[in-house]
């Protein structure tokens, strides 16, 4: 498969997948995208594509901002180290994320319901995010982190503002200007100097910290400011250490909640993922298609992806009558654009992607995909241009089957026309025995000739003017090329009796016949019977009845049925004397009303006694600007009964 994928340049195509990508997180998804074989898989994944898609055709998509590759602090914490204020903060920014996230898809609960259950798995971190932005300001510790931290700044200040002070009433102290080289402090090592002569030096109380290169000039700490620095250095010493025990602190918080942040990783991370798998889908005006699994390929104006939006369009059809189509036409005709396309678009629907395709096409599950397209030769074996190719050849005789798809681009060159006509139908009619869907392309006349006489091949060409000698890059299906070389030939004025000639020599050559056959019965289709057991399950579906008890899935509590309405997949449930909407699928029966109440029971009283409680506890708090909005109030209970 990853050969495959090489050949038709499918990594092209992720790196433009990864262009609308948010983050590393969901590029580094797209490096690893391989086709699914699966159909609930694959049916899975081109269903989140749809939903994906749908939302962004709404024009506002969801949030995605601030999405960042966490894991290396997260790997940090796990192994018992604290995160720096910034690490935190970026922590902070991704819990953010996931809230906008959860949010923003809340929307869409019913254009998109597969979309949104994902979201029912992300938690809300916000009392973790904030109580890291509370703590950290900038990149530092803030002082409102802790009143222990605030007061050790605020001794710090206190210490810093007189050591200023007596640092500037040396420097204006008319006795020193003689000693002094230049009139400010600096800071050497952490220590607050005052710049002497050097010739001066032992008029001058304090210790030397440095000197100038020169050495006329000695930086000296004076006596008088050294009590004060001793001070604030074991302040600095507690405050460093007050830091380290809120960031501990902090990280430990984000350790309580590990399993769930990993968690929410991932599920944002496969949100970006589906949604750059559908923006890309929206850019290269991508199509429903049906898919199947009974072997077939039906593609209608079928776009190569990487060749834009002007490219012709193709339509390829391949697996009800026939297994094994042989292309032919002139060189740089689009015969090879012909099978990449064909082989792309089941790479592209197996990954759940929207192919650049028209409305009513349809494409089946393979297991595989083989491919023999371009120069096959083997440099480091030494293997020539033909062994190459026939080497790969015989890699997929070997390895095809059923619900198997093989693309062979100029099946049996290399070698003697005969010869590789020879090889190329025998080849052929073993890959159609074990089962395959083959596209092949030739320029050999003769396995041409073997096409129309076998019952399981078809013969298509690709379609060049006349007039101009140009391709028009169009597929005709069932149309069997004529011999380009000769129509050229006898246009270009070579004489009708070298022509005859060859048509002599060509006739001198038996056709193939083939030999006996083999018949394909039709697979059951794992597709068909995933959507027939969602329907099974549509159909026998729990319709809710008012007055029936349910259970709400996630809070594990209990409420009352209302309303079910059926059309939107919405039940309206009443608990904690409150109406609610959830999704039938959140719900499971617990109790019908026929068990929990008298047949002729009244079940509107179940509803109408929470208005008249509210309305009792209004009046007893004496909730009502005056008697007229009580009595709107009794009307209104009135109505309703």
């Amino acid at each position: 498969m990853e050969k495959a994928l090489k050949i038709l340049e499918f990594n092209k195509i992720k790196e433009d997948i990864k262009k609308h990508s948010s983050s590393n997180l969901g590029k580094e998804l797209i490096d690893s995208m391989m086709p699914n074989t699966n159909p609930n898989t694959v049916l899975n994944k081109y269903e989140e594509t749809k939903e994906a898609v749908n939302i962004i055709r709404e024009g506002t998509g969801i949030s995605l901002g601030g999405i960042s590759d966490i894991s290396m602090y997260t790997s940090k914490i796990e192994k018992g180290m604290f995160l720096h204020p910034e690490e935190l903060l970026k922590v902070a920014d991704f819990l953010r994320c996931i809230r906008n996230v959860k949010k923003s898809i809340s929307k869409y609960e019913f254009i998109a319901p597969l979309l949104y259950s994902y979201s029912l798995g992300l938690e809300s971190f916000q009392s973790v995010e904030k109580e890291i932005e509370y703590c950290i300001e900038g990149s530092i510790v803030s002082s409102r982190a802790s009143s222990t931290l605030e007061k050790i700044r605020k001794k710090i200040n206190t210490l810093e503002g007189k050591r200023i002070d007596k640092l500037n009433k040396f420097l204006t102290n008319d006795k020193n200007t003689k000693y002094i080289q230049e009139n400010f402090f600096s800071q050497r090592d952490g220590r607050y100097v005052i710049p002497i002569k050097a010739s001066a030096r032992k008029f001058v109380a304090g210790t030397v910290i440095d000197s100038s290169s020169k050495g006329s000039t000695v930086y000296i700490e004076i006596d008088s400011i050294k009590d004060l620095t001793v001070e604030i250095m074991m302040y600095k010493s507690q405050e460093e250490e007050e830091c380290y025990q809120i960031l501990r602190t902090l990280s430990g918080l984000v350790l309580e909640h590990m399993d769930s942040i990993k968690g929410a990783v991932r599920i944002v991370a496969n949100y970006d993922f589906i949604f750059s798998k559908a923006k890309y889908s929206v850019a290269i005006a991508g199509n429903e298609i049906e898919i199947k699994d009974d072997e077939t390929i039906h593609l209608l104006k079928a776009r190569h992806p990487l060749l834009g939006k002007d490219v012709v369009p193709l339509d390829i059809s391949i697996g009800h009558e026939y297994r094994t189509m042989v292309i032919t036409g002139p060189n740089t005709g689009g015969k090879t654009v012909t099978l990449k396309t064909a082989g792309l678009m089941v790479v592209m629907v197996q990954c759940g992607i929207l192919p650049p395709v028209a409305p009513g096409s349809s494409i089946s599950i393979f297991n595989k995909i083989l491919v023999d397209i371009g120069d096959s030769q083997n440099l480091e074996q030494s293997l020539s241009t033909f062994s190459g190719h026939m080497k790969s050849l015989v890699n997929i005789v070997t390895r095809s089957s059923r619900r198997t798809l093989v693309l062979i681009d100029e099946i049996g060159t290399g070698t003697d026309p005969r010869d590789g006509s020879a090889l190329g139908i025998g080849i052929l009619e073993e890959i159609y025995n074990r089962g395959a869907i083959t596209l092949v392309s030739t320029h050999y006349s003769k396995i041409k000739e073997y096409s129309d006489i076998h019952p399981g091949f078809i013969n298509a060409s690709m379609d060049f003017d006349r007039k101009t000698l140009k391709p028009l890059y169009k597929l005709l299906i069932g149309v069997a090329g004529e011999s380009n070389a000769l129509w050229i030939s006898k246009e270009l004025g070579l004489p009708d009796k070298i022509l005859n000639r060859v048509n002599e020599i060509n006739s001198t050559h038996e056709i193939v016949s083939p030999r006996k056959i083999s018949s394909f019965s039709k697979k059951k289709s794992r597709v068909q019977e995933i959507i027939e057991s969602k329907k099974a399950v549509d159909e026998n579906k729990t319709i809710y009845n008012k007055g029936d008890r349910v259970l709400i899935n996630e809070t594990k509590k209990y409420g009352v049925v209302f309303d079910h309405i059926t059309e939107e997949n919405r039940v309206v449930v009443f608990i904690n004397d409150e109406y609610k909407d959830f999704r039938d699928n959140r719900l499971t029966l617990d109790k019908r009303r026929e068990v929990l109440y008298p047949e002729g029971y009244d079940l509107d009283q179940l509803f109408i006694s929470f208005k008249r409680r509210k309305l009792e506890k209004d009046i007893k708090r004496g909730g009502f600007k005056n008697l007229d909005e009580l009595k709107e109030r009794f009307e209104m209970l009135n109505k309703d009964k």
